[in-house]
């Protein structure tokens, strides 16, 4: 069970009227203090039992590309399995069943040590401990391929077949032989970048 205070109407977030779900309001209303106590999201305008940032529920059930925010290295994956994503991830969805493959085409990318460079060269900006942000405003910028060409084909391709046997000895070598070919999807190694 999922207690989620927000909904979509036409297409805009807004916060679920609590007077129609009465054993819900009764539970929240328990820590009223604690959440009214978040001034800054009563300051906004919003109700008192309201997350900070919704998300779209709605969303849920579709295949989605899920990223952690905060991580030492690229962290992305596939969630082919309708899951709520935790507020650490961001996430992204597709409504068109024929565009998935350009899901699997951006964690191909996405995972590869050419994004570890691509930021480390466009955003400049790490953490603690070495750690990046992955917010869309940098993930958005990360490069693709051509999604018609033979090479984000065969990077597709090979996204695919390495969720399909994870964990296994297998998808490392798998792993090693994407990340080459998301280098040269783009003309580049990673042995002359990093001369």
């Amino acid at each position: 069970m999922i207690l989620y205070p927000h909904e979509a109407t036409d297409g805009r977030k807004k916060a679920v009227d609590l007077s129609k779900y009465p054993i819900s309001k009764a539970y929240l209303e328990k820590y009223r203090q604690t959440l009214d106590a978040r001034t800054y999201v009563l300051e906004a305008g919003r109700e008192w039992y309201e997350i900070w940032v919704p998300q779209d529920p709605s969303a849920w059930d579709r295949p989605k590309l899920v990223f952690r925010d905060i991580a030492d290295r690229p962290t992305f994956w596939l969630d082919m399995e309708r899951s709520v994503v935790n507020g650490d991830c961001y996430w992204i969805a597709t409504f068109d069943s024929n565009k998935v493959d350009l899901l699997w085409l951006a964690a191909a990318v996405g995972n590869s040590t050419l994004a570890e460079v691509f930021y480390d060269h466009r955003f400049h900006n790490k953490l603690y401990a070495g750690r990046r942000r992955f917010m869309t405003q940098y993930v958005e910028q990360f490069p693709l391929p051509d999604p018609q060409s033979s090479i984000a084909q065969t990077l597709i391709q090979r996204a695919k077949d390495i969720y399909h046997i994870l964990p296994s000895p297998e998808a490392k070598h798998l792993e090693e032989e994407l990340d080459a070919c998301v280098w040269s999807a783009f003309g580049l190694s990673a042995e002359e970048v990093r001369r």
